[in-house]
């Protein structure tokens, strides 16, 4: 149906537009054969003033000498020559009574040639007006074939009797016949200009058109097969439609949508009855228990769009581990409401069903004021904690105002956990360093209840950032605080041993406490809190591969003139090494000058806590190093509109991200000091395994599993430029061996069994004693004595893992 109103509306078009430029054509053809018709009149009219004033001499000394054939020869040879048809002198016609007796007397006019009724026009009121009153006059007239100038000048000649000069007005004729012709010619000619200059626009606009509408033609007809063979469509790059196909183009966003929405749950239930083992061992396991998560960060987040409501699901390694369980295990996910829409979608009670398309599990949102997300979530957390616990420049500011809302921030999401979960054997999941404090009110919330001998909640807390040495963590004012909120967990999990191994440092650093190191347990207050290590993973559902001609599609979208590409997808964090990163680029080009023109290195940087000076001081130092690479190395590819590096300072969502990952023949992850880092197996999952290489940090957990990548340090820009390097000149088979190994460990440990074997942690608490890492002793011999990096402004502190143990 729509393709017959898409047709109906281009036939529309092309009428509309014949009928226009017709009625253009006539219009300009019209007004400019008027201009044109003036402006032969007046050359015409010059053309005789001219001629009249020039045989003006020659003429009168003739008729006074009586050499009336000089005239006639004269006149035969303008009549060849100048479109003139003859000439006559005619006495003045006079008022006064003397000249009348004096007219009298002359004889009548004498023209040229003979017999041409010379009297008539003599006798005209035009030629009687130029000799009463001394002046040219000029005038035309008309008979059935031709059309004519007449011309009459004033002049003087003598009278045969009397011999006195006496005045007489010679007048010329001109045939101007021919202006007729002209003038239609000149009609002509201008409307087929006209006519076909308005083709040709016609066609120009008819071909971009054609363009844009084949182009989106071919999009919606890629979406479509796309969906019919079960795989998710490329992202739609945008396009340019008139205002007629523009609803099209929104209803068939809002199916792909839809169906991928539908699709997405289809493949993640499938995907997870693959690996049914530990599904059915984990709802076995659980035994109907609530599991209830708590995380800064909410799955799904509502955004004004205009006048209408978006709902994005943010790129978050959280969100993707533990999302797919509670779609499979229902339950209730407690997160700060961001969105601009959080609040009209959501219920009385900050509630909302999610995932939208098909309802399986409760959001409840809780919500800050502006002052209580700058101290708890922007100060506290991310300008005290997050600097503490990375090996980063950046020293870590404390403040007591930010304490007093990061504590009353805990005790909000504390509050928002409903009362019947206290009372129930439910697990509860507290997500990362936001909430340190919050295990601890939940034991008390539930100790200060009235049945308090009732089944206590299985509480559980995942740090997903780096864990630092004792001195290190010392450095807050309120270390012992936090310690004994995290212990308030049955269970704590950090992504690599030696930041469990840190973890008991630190609390028999600054904590009256049994620590066992045998089994990795605290003991303090007669509550055991049990500390493992959780690696985490992603969501192994299969990504499609993209199309040669795809790949050169989103190339171009992305402003890619490079045959090389490199990829980096990160958000602008300072512990995220993106300023080393630009700067390696730079080296690998000095050292290897063949790349200029064929390598580029597109970074994806998504905009975090801009609120923050550090954040924005490295994102300036970081535009500027990317245009000074740039300005470098352009110079010879400015018209090809090369550039070595293509910074995306932007959000994006998975839907482009997973794609994008597929064009990078590199990825780099080259973070200073991370927790885990979920980009490095992101990539390895999207991309073929024939096609990619992954330089990866070794300051990364991700470096404790992926042995078979560049691991690199990177601090060292001679290093990464190296690896940069070798990369490219790896062999097909050698690259395809280690992306394949890569994939078969990333799916061995995706998302689904890091939140399983956290929660049957949490569920084997009755045990006292949950299965102990098999890598514990090594990961802590491995890490016995770190070496240290000194930080510009804060105390050493021991890296993370150096060598390569493999997983």
């Amino acid at each position: 149906m729509w393709v017959a109103a898409v047709a109906r509306s281009v036939k529309r078009f092309y009428i509309l537009w014949l009928y226009a430029v017709t009625l253009m054509a006539f219009a300009v053809a019209s007004i400019h054969s008027t201009l044109e018709e003036d402006r032969l009149y007046a050359e015409a009219e010059s053309r005789a003033a001219a001629l009249a004033i020039s045989i003006e001499d020659s003429v009168v000394s003739d008729f006074n000498a009586k050499h009336l054939s000089r005239i006639a020869k004269l006149v035969q040879r303008l009549r060849m020559q100048q479109r003139v048809l003859g000439l006559t002198l005619c006495p003045e016609v006079s008022q006064t009574p003397q000249e009348r007796r004096i007219l009298r007397s002359a004889r009548p006019p004498v023209g040229f040639p003979r017999g041409a009724g010379w009297e008539s026009l003599c006798r005209s009121p035009m030629a009687r007006k130029s000799g009463a009153k001394n002046v040219d006059v000029h005038w035309t007239a008309n008979d059935m074939k031709r059309q004519f100038l007449y011309y009459a000048h004033p002049v003087n000649v003598t009278s045969d009797s009397s011999n006195v000069s006496h005045a007489t007005t010679l007048i010329v004729v001109y045939d101007i016949s021919y202006l007729r012709g002209r003038w239609f010619q000149s009609f002509v000619r201008m409307l087929l200009l006209s006519w076909i200059s308005g083709a040709a626009v016609l066609l120009l606009a008819t071909a971009q058109l054609r363009t844009a509408l084949k182009s989106q033609l071919r999009q919606i007809h890629q979406t479509v097969r796309s969906l019919v063979a079960g795989r998710p469509p490329l992202p739609v790059l945008p396009s340019e439609l008139p205002p007629d196909l523009q609803p099209i183009s929104k209803d068939m966003d809002k199916l792909v949508a839809k169906v991928l929405s539908l699709a997405d749950f289809r493949t993640v239930h499938l995907s997870q009855e693959k690996d049914s083992t530990w599904l059915t061992s984990l709802r076995k396991s659980m035994k109907n228990r609530k599991l209830i998560v708590i995380a800064n960060r909410e799955p799904y987040i509502h955004q004004h769009a205009g006048a209408q409501v978006q709902v994005i699901r943010p790129a978050s390694g959280l969100v993707t581990a533990l999302e797919p369980i509670l779609r499979q295990c229902g339950g209730l996910w407690i997160a700060h409401g961001s969105g601009s829409a959080d609040v009209e979608t959501a219920d009385a009670q900050g509630e909302i069903a999610v995932p939208p398309s098909h309802p399986t599990y409760t959001l409840r949102r809780v919500w800050l004021t502006k002052e209580e997300e700058a101290g708890y979530y922007y100060g506290f957390a991310n300008e005290g904690l997050w600097p503490l616990c990375h090996l980063a420049h950046t020293r870590p500011i404390f403040r007591l105002s930010d304490w007093n809302h990061y504590r009353a921030a805990n005790q909000k999401f504390s509050d928002a956990v409903p009362e019947s979960a206290l009372g129930e054997d439910s697990l509860i999941l507290v997500q990362d360093y936001h909430f340190a404090l919050l295990p601890r009110m939940l034991k008390e919330r539930k100790r200060k209840t009235a049945d308090a001998t009732a089944v206590s909640p299985k509480i559980g807390i995942f740090w997903h950032i780096p864990w630092p040495n004792p001195e290190a963590f010392g450095i807050c004012p309120w270390n012992q605080e936090l310690l004994r909120g995290m212990l308030g967990a049955d269970v704590i999990g950090f992504h690599t041993q030696y930041h469990c191994n840190n973890f008991l440092e630190t609390c028999n650093r600054y904590l009256e406490a049994r620590i066992d190191w045998e089994n990795f347990s605290v003991t303090m207050e007669n509550h055991t809190t049990f500390v493992r290590a959780f690696p985490i993973g992603i969501d192994t559902t299969p990504v499609r591969s993209i199309t040669e001609q795809e790949r050169e599609q989103l190339k171009a979208h992305y402003g890619i003139k490079a045959e090389w590409v490199a990829v980096g997808v990160d958000r602008m964090d300072y512990t995220k090494g993106l300023l080393e990163r630009v700067e390696a680029v730079e080296r690998f080009l000095e050292k290897n000058p063949k790349y200029v023109g064929k390598f580029t290195f597109v970074q994806m940087g998504s905009p975090s806590r801009s609120n923050i000076a550090a954040y924005r001081t490295m994102v300036d130092e970081l535009v500027a190093a990317v245009q000074r690479v740039n300005n470098r190395f352009t110079s010879r590819f400015s018209r090809t509109g090369y550039r070595p590096v293509i910074l995306l300072p932007q959000h994006h969502d998975w839907t482009e991200i997973r794609y994008f990952y597929q064009l990078g023949d590199i990825c780099l992850v080259t973070s200073l000091h991370d927790g885990m880092n979920l980009v490095a197996k992101e990539y390895v999952w999207c991309q073929r395994p024939d096609r990619g290489s992954l330089i990866l940090s070794k300051f990364t957990g991700a470096s404790r599993e992926l042995t078979e990548a560049f691991i690199v340090n990177p601090y060292s820009i001679e290093e990464m430029a190296d690896a940069i390097a070798a990369s490219l000149m790896l062999p097909a088979e050698e690259r395809e061996r280690r992306m394949t190994a890569l994939r078969e460990k990333v799916q061995a440990r995706n998302a689904y069994h890091w939140a399983s074997d956290l929660i049957s942690a949490l569920i084997r608490k009755d045990d006292k004693v949950p299965t102990k890492p098999v890598d514990a002793r090594v990961d802590s011999e491995h890490h016995a004595n770190p070496p240290t990096l000194p930080s510009r402004n804060s105390p050493g502190e021991p890296l993370a893992p150096i060598e390569n143990t493999p997983a």
